[in-house]
């Protein structure tokens, strides 16, 4: 009964084998220098919540300050004015300037 089995397998395999150099082999294909394109926000009217969803390292709390600095100031002119709320610096706009936009 192994014997069948072992036969049947390898003659199964021979058989395929022909069918395996037929079919399409893909080749890595040689990707731009460009990153993937991301979600990008503007900080002038963007809701707190879409704010925390897109930005890495914003919660709905900085998210709330960051709408609540822009009623303030009528409108950004500037992204390093976000480093006016409380928890935001350089590593955390570094992390975001491709998300944002004015």
């Amino acid at each position: 009964m192994l014997r069948k089995t072992l036969v049947t397998a390898v003659l199964m395999g021979a058989a395929l084998l022909p069918l395996a150099h037929a079919l399409p082999t893909t080749q890595p294909t040689q990707q731009s220098s460009a990153q993937p394109s991301v979600m990008k926000v503007n900080l002038n009217t963007a809701s707190a919540a879409e704010l925390s969803m897109a930005l890495t390292g914003v919660g709905q709390k900085r998210a709330e300050a960051i709408v609540a600095l822009r009623e303030q100031l009528g409108s950004f002119s500037d992204i390093n004015q976000l480093m006016q709320i409380k928890g935001i610096g350089p590593r955390l706009l570094e992390l975001n300037k491709e998300r944002l936009e004015l």
